[in-house]
């Protein structure tokens, strides 16, 4: 069992919906964490991204509570499953 501690990312399309499945997490070239998926609702790709610099900041505290995560934001509109999201420690809402 891992004892690291993290902060679960909120993602959701415009539509208000959270992804079934993810496409994709990566990196981009202006340091943001950016994460693609189709949307069942709207029929659509989405382009969620989050700057690293806000992504640290959220970090918990070693041994803190963690307070709820800040939404991540959608600048664009255009899977990987949810057990390798468990993984990285994104749970999708309707998980939460």
């Amino acid at each position: 069992m891992c004892s690291m501690g993290y902060r679960a990312l909120s993602v959701l399309c415009r539509c208000g919906r959270a992804p079934s499945s993810i496409d994709e997490v990566g990196l981009s070239d202006e340091h943001e964490l950016v994460i693609h998926w189709w949307c069942d609702q709207c029929q659509r790709v989405v382009y969620a991204s989050k700057s690293l610099t806000e992504c640290w900041r959220d970090c918990p505290a070693a041994g803190s509570a963690a307070p709820p995560p800040r939404p991540v934001t959608h600048p664009a509109d255009s899977g990987y499953d949810g057990d390798f999201l468990k993984t990285l420690g994104i749970r999708l809402l309707d998980e939460a």
